[in-house]
């Protein structure tokens, strides 16, 4: 088996990141028209928790080899070997999917926000028993779910950003 890597979708990472930038540059724009005092830290702290937030989920990823899974986040890291997985579990509520790892350390999270999520799944079952593999996850492999409610709030937001952006420089 192959070392195969996920990461967070991509229609999730674009929008994010423009939303980013667009509210360091609202930020560009408080200091350089002179905004309100206040204003201008309530946005910088707005930038700083969005900065931190985008580098949650661009640096996510999930590495699935031969000795078992590697689970990355911002400034984490969590590995699991084959062995330590007791079960492989998942919750479905609409069109998100929570795929839950039980290990002998504690459990892992992940969601159906990742590429090729069935790929995934496929990958994290294959070296499984099946009778650790709940058989929600099986149909899942089959059937896919995807959530695009995460991609319809980053573009949402970035439509709030630039509306304020043109309130700004267009109300003053």
């Amino acid at each position: 088996m192959s070392q195969e890597i996920y990461k967070i979708r991509r229609a999730i990472i674009i929008p994010l990141s423009i939303a980013v930038f667009f509210l360091f540059f609202l930020l560009f724009l408080s200091r350089l028209l002179k905004f309100l005092p206040g204003e201008t830290v309530v946005l910088g702290a707005v930038c700083l928790f969005a900065l931190y937030f985008f580098l949650e989920v661009f640096s996510r990823q999930v590495s699935i080899g031969e000795d078992g899974v590697e689970i990355k986040k911002f400034l984490r890291k969590k590995e699991l070997k084959w062995n330590e997985i007791t079960y492989i579990g998942c919750v479905v509520m609409t069109n998100k999917v929570y795929v839950l790892l039980t290990t002998t350390k504690g459990f892992c999270i992940l969601s159906n926000n990742y590429e090729q999520f069935p790929d995934m799944l496929d990958h994290l079952s294959g070296p499984m028993d099946r009778e650790r593999v709940e058989g929600e996850v099986l149909d899942l492999i089959q059937h896919p779910m995807k959530n695009d409610q995460p991609v319809r709030s980053a573009w949402f937001m970035v439509i709030i950003i630039l509306a304020v952006i043109a309130l700004r420089l267009f109300i003053d």
